[in-house]
């Protein structure tokens, strides 16, 4: 079984990351630090819970998302 994974980039630090889409899920695997207040959102969202999980970050999302095969 493959799971193809997207991820995208936020403006903020991993921890913050992580509390905003506490509780929420939206095919969110993990959350990782990609420097200093930065942070990868490693998901397979697709469709609505895509557009959710963006608006969740829509205030400092840097890239929109990149496949990760």
């Amino acid at each position: 079984m493959t799971t193809n994974t997207d991820r995208f980039y936020v403006q903020l630090g991993a921890s913050q990351a992580r509390r905003r889409v506490k509780g929420h899920g939206l095919g969110v695997k993990r959350v990782e630090t990609a420097g200093k207040n930065r942070a990868v959102i490693i998901h397979t969202a697709t469709g609505r819970h895509l557009q959710q999980l963006e608006s969740l970050f829509h205030d400092v999302i840097e890239v929109t998302s990149e496949k990760d095969d």
